[in-house]
């Protein structure tokens, strides 16, 4: 038997699904999974005691190391930062490996399809949640409306990952259960473009989260959407010749778009302006240096002119704002740990300490897909949604929805039954079908 070898670059909070799952299969079908981290100690502790699992420390920065390691793998899988990934398959195709990530694909990774299918190589992107399951999920809704005769008119297609009601413990109806600074730096630099009634439309980064819509998702209830990046390019993904209208979105709870809107349109969020001496500067300070010029009394008055004058709100909006910049202690004395960083990275510090998963806390992930189509001359609505709560806070349904998909993939390629080549997506019947089949036994299953 050929040993496969299997090299994982990442092991931060998305990956103890998609490791656990190759372990397994590893272990089962005499394979060597390579766990690379920044951080050591995080590489071994995904590894655990399985004789399948090899730890290494790895800086992507040391090409002469990952060149190795690359190397000596049959199949690469990155769950480094977006931008990382390009770096890491310049590599895999220059050593004539193939590569999986859940990661959006870049315009650098459509630009090396033909030199990847050449080489008769796989290059799998979006194969997570949100992008992933949301493709193949769609996918599967499409075919089945073609193969009755219909004709795509419009699709809405929305994911959020939030937490169920129950564990819901602040007025921003928000915790982490990805990647913080994603979060933070969620919607840049923006336009979102999208397509509303065969036209196309732009909505700036500075009105995303002001412009969002009221989405009453079936068995759960109303949730807020802002527009989620780039919806133009799957009219070609999915097809949609035919569609007048295509829109991906991101779900939230009410109340928290409004108070993000707030954060963007004081420049919280911005991650160009490098301040200095940060750890002299109190959350306070850190506000009022965003505030308009007044002769406000404090700061707390300064801001809630600023929500009344500037951003027109009603007397229950600034309220509900108030409480959330309070929670976040934003009038406060507390100063910041680090010396320097952009204001999005000072904002990050600041939601870290609070919007953590707590221990026994799940997570949640809400997918809704909506389609209008035509059959026979009559006008019909088909839609798909799935609800999904994590184990804890460790085992958590985003971990689960990016990792697993991933893992799959991988396993089926290794297997030889996967025969694409080139830079693709999920929305393939050969990848969504046998994916979307094995996820139902972890209760990954839409109604």
């Amino acid at each position: 038997m050929v040993l496969k070898k299997i090299l994982v670059l990442g092991a931060g909070r998305s990956s103890i699904y998609l490791i656990e799952y190759l372990l397994k299969h590893a272990e089962k079908n005499g394979w060597q999974v390579t766990i690379a981290d920044l951080h050591a100690a995080s590489a071994q502790q995904k590894a655990g005691n399985s004789k399948a699992a090899r730890a290494i420390q790895l800086d992507l920065k040391d090409t002469s190391s990952l060149h190795h390691e690359i190397a000596a793998s049959d199949v690469v899988v990155s769950l480094m930062p977006a931008d990382m990934h390009i770096h890491v398959a310049e590599l895999c195709l220059a050593l004539g490996k193939s590569m999986f990530t859940a990661s959006y694909i870049s315009d650098a990774m459509k630009d090396m399809h033909e030199a990847v299918a050449a080489k008769g190589l796989l290059f799998l992107n979006e194969i997570g949640c949100d992008p992933g399951i949301d493709h193949m999920s769609t996918m599967e809704l499409i075919d089945g409306i073609r193969a009755k005769g219909g004709t795509i008119k419009a699709l809405y297609s929305y994911t959020g990952g939030l937490v169920p009601r129950d564990c819901d413990t602040n007025p921003w109806h928000y915790k982490f259960s990805w990647n913080p600074r994603n979060v933070v730096m969620a919607a840049q630099p923006g336009p979102a473009r999208f397509l509303a009634n065969n036209y196309i439309r732009f909505k700036p980064y500075n009105r995303i989260f002001r412009e969002f819509e009221s989405v009453d998702v079936p068995g759960f209830g109303p949730l807020d959407a802002y527009a989620n990046r780039d919806s133009l390019p799957y009219k070609d993904f999915y097809a949609l010749e035919s569609a007048h209208t295509i829109l991906r979105a991101t779900f939230r709870y009410p109340d928290f778009c409004q108070g993000w809107a707030i954060l963007v349109f004081l420049g919280l969020t911005n991650d160009q302006l490098q301040l200095n001496d940060c750890e002299k500067l109190s959350y306070r300070d850190f506000l009022n240096m965003f505030l308009p010029p007044d002769n406000s009394a404090t700061v707390r008055i300064g801001f809630e002119n600023l929500l009344r004058e500037r951003m027109n709100l009603d007397e229950a909006q600034i309220a509900t704002t108030m409480v959330q910049f309070d929670y976040l202690d934003f009038f406060s004395d507390r100063c910041f740990q680090r010396k320097s960083g952009s204001p999005a990275d000072l904002l990050l510090e600041m939601l870290e300490r609070k919007w953590q998963l707590a221990p026994g806390d799940r997570d949640l992930i809400v997918m809704h897909h909506r389609l209008v189509y035509e059959i026979a001359g009559v006008s019909k609505t088909e839609s798909s949604t799935l609800l999904l709560e994590g184990e804890n806070e460790t085992y958590t349904a985003m971990a689960k929805t990016v990792g697993l998909p991933l893992a799959i993939s991988v396993r089926l390629f290794l297997e030889g039954k996967l025969k694409l080549k080139g830079v693709l997506i999920p929305t393939e019947k050969a990848l969504y079908e046998p994916i979307m089949e094995e996820l139902k036994a972890y209760g990954v299953q839409f109604k």
